[in-house]
């Protein structure tokens, strides 16, 4: 990851959207993200991001399944039927199997249990960003 932050401002990727209800997790996303060389942009639930998501250029969202109002797989849905190619990384801490299958189903490149490693969610925004350069 760390060969990120040398890149110049023409060949950074594009900013990374956490979608994510609870403040401690959502800050801590965007930390981490940060210290590994990536913009974020914090949202606090679905509603939020779709009133404010005109005009940007996302690398990928990193979605909870179960946010307050429409739940992250919703947002995914909605998001994939208007025509968005977005790359989607689902995270949760329900471990049913059915929700990973939803999620999967609903079009995610990637989903993640919570609690989840560092290395984990950085080795996959830079997996996608690394694609999105070629």
């Amino acid at each position: 990851m760390m060969r990120l932050q040398s890149m110049s401002d023409e060949q950074r990727p594009a900013c990374v959207a956490v979608i994510e209800d609870d403040d401690l997790e959502r800050r801590a996303l965007g930390r981490l993200l940060q210290a590994g060389g990536f913009e974020s942009a914090l949202f606090d639930g679905a509603e939020t991001f779709i009133a404010s998501r005109q005009n940007r250029d996302w690398l990928c969202l990193v979605i909870d399944v179960n946010l307050t109002g429409m739940s992250g797989i919703e947002l995914q849905r909605r998001l994939r039927a208007e025509g968005s190619t977005v790359p989607i990384i689902m995270t949760t801490g329900n471990k049913a199997d059915v929700i990973r299958e939803r999620a999967e189903q609903a079009g995610c490149v990637a989903f993640l249990w919570k609690p989840f490693g560092a290395d984990a969610i950085l080795g996959l925004v830079g997996s996608i960003a690394d694609r999105s350069l070629t």
